[in-house]
């Protein structure tokens, strides 16, 4: 009697939990009920405002999801994040928020550490639509949430129960917009499939996502905040869709090369969450899985690498993507050939193990995708909810350990900087990433040298200790072979985040005794007239905007008592913007803005009005090769010769016009500031008297200078009015970049066809972080020149010295170039 009145008990509190799982269901709008399509619908696309509206009605409708403004973006609209988990869970956010806090950091004993892992909750992240043209992640979000919220079958209660999901809608929502809204004009049209001839946010494009160690955009700002500030996830899971053709999913393991400074623990958790998906793929007999391939374990800057040196673990995949929500049938015929690591792509291989031989793929194929990996990492972390918050204390334990050991043992911001500015520039991003800056009570002696009270120091014995050595010591890329070439990176081969930024910072090996105290970050010296200053850009502007005079002296000084040789003036300048959505005009645009100078921009029809000059002091064009400026895309092609698919207000370039425009710009006094290969063009057409080395010869002899991304030592002569306030010796960033050999010799060198050249590659070790190879053919060649042009100049730019925002160092160059272009020689 009693086992029958037993399972009567469980049979009706199951069918209780079952009848109100019905009930919480019902009141909820589907996504279709809300969006008045189902996401993943052909030809339709979801802008921010309803994808947002749904979280919002799901907010208001279930206590199993709570939706937190997080930031705004670089527009100013609001970000949300979704925490998603029982009701019971959500209540309580704020202990599991300092449980994750603690052991992420190592604040616990062993025995705290193990009660606290047992009475916590596994912290996931999951993120979509950071590159907004890669459509599915964004779509999906909506599907994601519903099925979290009301999914009653085993698995999702069992995850609501273990897991916080922290969902991000849409990364980028102005982007989401643009794209959505782009879509929208053109779907039903010829012009269904163009591409956004704008960036799709505002500064970085698709650099967006390599911006969270230097963090010049309020997004990665915010998104760093949560991630390493508040919540700490075990699991952060970032959303793309660009993998290697014909796979239908990339996903972990990553490929080769692995970077040293990622915690061994913390890789083979990647690739047991990756086996993880791989494993629910197969069961669920979804074809093209995709792993060990491009997408490496090298790189540190993004949002799924970042993590990584934060003792979490960072998910990257990459579903197949559609040119917006328009589907594509693919004929068996089209899929041939091999990946770039030479597995054939229609045969079975380790990580490529039931290939995809075509059919019908659309947006909703993609979400469905999406929405299996969801569900693996999640239920992953369900099941090893307690041994991942033990493992994110034991990993922080052993970084503060190891620290604590030496070698390094401390990082020390030496106290006379060239540059004041750019050490507390660099100090706030490592603070913003949880690196803990301290400062020095009283004077102390480490590494044989002695500091004065005040000093910055960070200590190497921290829980984030990867992430800042990674960012403070040089990169040195492994040569890994593949059919005889180097392997190389998937994005940049180094980034050594000081000398970027031009800091001085002596590593201390051997521990030592320091009385410290936390530091603020709030402690700033206002922007100085000293010309070393890289803020004395700031101080010029406000002068100017005030209406005061700044006046340059002959070495440099600004309004200093020696004899003035420039009065400078508010600068005119000219930035071309293509319809090519090119990051480089974006960076370029952000490193203006954030020294306060005022810009035009500049479209095609602007570049071939005459008159130029009577408007502008100087014309920049970013880094852009000479046929794109002058073409753009042309009409009835696209970036990749197929049939035309852009508007016909967005193709061509500038022209032959638009360079005869330039040309007579210069010519009547203007300053062309060509950046990288934008020095194609003035190389090219005006003439001017220089030879790129980089044009011509044989691609692939391992004779000619190659560089995927690294950081060079440059000589520079600080004495020409380019380079005032720059070192003899200082540190540059070049992918590939541009060397000149100028084809005047000093005899000739005179009149209208003067040519000088401001900056060289160093003549001996030149590489200083990162990779590259034929360096003999650069070696002491120049990289920065300035070519008298009629009345005029152009200024070469070989090298990047405003590449994604972070050569802080060499803002200066530019800078100098844009005042230079406006001051009056007196």
């Amino acid at each position: 009697m009693l086992f029958c009145i037993l399972t009567m008990h469980r049979r009706t509190c199951a069918l209780l939990l079952f009848l109100a799982a019905l009930c919480h269901a019902a009141a909820l709008p589907t996504p279709k009920q809300h969006l008045g399509f189902t996401p993943g619908d052909d030809y339709k696309l979801a802008d921010y405002a309803q994808i947002t509206g749904y979280f919002q009605k799901l907010d208001a409708a279930s206590d199993r999801i709570t939706l937190v403004e997080f930031g705004k973006s670089t527009l100013g609209k609001p970000m949300y994040v979704a925490f998603i988990s029982d009701a019971e869970n959500l209540k309580h956010l704020d202990r599991y928020r300092d449980i994750s806090r603690r052991l992420a950091l190592g604040q616990a004993t062993a025995e705290e550490a193990r009660s606290l892992a047992a009475e916590g909750k596994a912290i996931v992240w999951i993120d979509s639509g950071l590159h907004a043209s890669e459509v599915a992640p964004a779509q999906h979000a909506p599907e994601l949430a519903f099925r979290m919220v009301t999914g009653d079958d085993p698995e999702t209660r069992a995850i609501r129960r273990d897991v916080i999901l922290m969902q991000v809608p849409v990364m980028n929502p102005d982007g989401l917009d643009w794209v959505a809204h782009w879509y929208a004009k053109n779907v039903g049209t010829p012009y269904e499939l163009a591409p956004l001839p704008w960036l799709y946010q505002k500064y970085s494009g698709h650099d967006n996502n390599r911006d969270y160690f230097m963090l010049n955009l309020p997004e990665t700002r915010a998104t760093t905040r949560l991630l390493f500030h508040e919540w700490f996830p075990q699991i952060v899971y970032n959303q793309h869709q660009t993998p290697p053709f014909p796979a239908r999913i990339f996903m972990p393991p990553y490929a080769e090369p692995l970077n040293p400074n990622v915690p061994a623990p913390v890789m083979a958790g990647i690739n047991l969450i990756g086996a993880a998906m791989r494993e629910r793929f197969a069961r669920e007999n979804k074809p093209g899985v995709l792993s060990y391939v491009g997408f490496d374990g090298w790189w540190n800057g993004g949002l799924r690498s970042v993590p990584a040196f934060h003792n979490m673990h960072g998910i990257l995949t990459e579903t197949a993507l559609n040119m917006y929500a328009t589907p594509r049938v693919y004929k068996e015929s089209e899929i041939r050939g091999s990946f770039a690591n030479g597995v054939p792509v229609r045969e079975p291989s380790i990580f490529y193990d039931r290939p995809w031989m075509g059919g019908k793929w659309g947006l909703r194929d993609a979400i469905e995708y999406m929405l299996t990996a969801d569900f693996a990492i999640l239920n992953t972390a369900s099941t090893m909810r307690q041994e991942y918050l033990l493992k994110a204390w034991q990993l922080a334990r052993a970084s503060i350990t190891a620290g604590e050991n030496g070698t390094p043992y401390a990082y020390v911001i030496a106290p006379e900087q060239w540059d004041r500015s750019a050490a507390p520039e660099m100090l706030e991003r490592l603070a913003l990433a949880g690196i803990e800056v301290k400062r020095a009570r009283a004077a102390f002696r480490a590494g044989g040298k002695g500091y004065p009270a005040g000093t910055l120091l960070m200590l190497a014995g921290q829980p984030f200790r990867p992430y800042l050595v990674d960012l403070l010591e040089p990169q040195k890329y492994p040569e890994i072979r593949s059919g005889g070439a180097v392997k190389r990176p998937y994005d940049i081969a180094g980034w050594t985040l000081s000398m970027q930024m031009g800091v001085k910072v002596d590593r201390i090996d051997e521990r030592f005794d320091v009385n410290l105290e936390r530091w603020s970050g709030r402690e700033r010296q206002a922007p100085s007239l000293d010309r070393r200053d890289t803020h004395s850009f700031l101080a010029m502007a406000a002068m100017l905007e005030r209406g005061e005079k700044v006046e340059w002296a002959a070495d440099g000084a600004i309004n200093s008592r020696a004899k003035a040789a420039w009065e400078v003036r508010r600068p005119r300048v000219g930035l071309y913007e293509p319809w090519l959505a090119n990051a480089d005009q974006g960076w370029t645009e952000w490193v203006l803005e954030r020294f306060k100078v005022p810009f035009t921009k500049l479209h095609n029809p602007d570049l071939q009005k005459a008159g130029l000059r009577a408007r502008f002091d100087s014309v920049i064009l970013a880094s852009q090769g000479a046929a794109s400026i002058l073409h753009g895309i042309r009409h009835g092609e696209n970036r990749t010769g197929a049939p035309a698919v852009q508007r016909p207000e967005y193709t061509g370039g500038i022209g032959l016009k638009g360079l005869s425009a330039l040309d007579a710009f210069v010519r009547e006094g203007g300053t062309l500031i060509a950046l990288d290969s934008a020095t194609e063009l003035p190389i090219d057409f005006f003439p001017l008297p220089v030879r790129n080395l980089q044009r011509g010869g044989v691609p692939d002899s391992e004779a000619r200078f190659s560089c995927p991304g690294s950081l060079v030592r440059i000589t520079v002569d600080p004495s020409h009015p380019l380079a005032f306030g720059m070192p003899p010796e200082a540190i540059a960033f070049t992918n590939g970049g541009q060397a000149y050999d100028l084809t005047l010799d000093a005899e000739h060198n005179r009149g209208d066809q003067e040519v000088r050249t401001v900056a060289r590659f160093a003549a001996t070790n030149l590489l200083a972080s990162g990779w590259m190879s034929g360096e003999k053919a650069v070696l002491g060649k120049a990289v920065l020149v300035e070519a008298k042009h009629g009345l005029g100049r152009v200024v070469l730019f070989g090298i990047r010295p405003q590449f994604r925002a972070q050569p802080y160092g060499t803002f200066r160059l530019l800078l100098n170039a844009v005042y230079l272009a406006s001051a009056k020689a007196l």
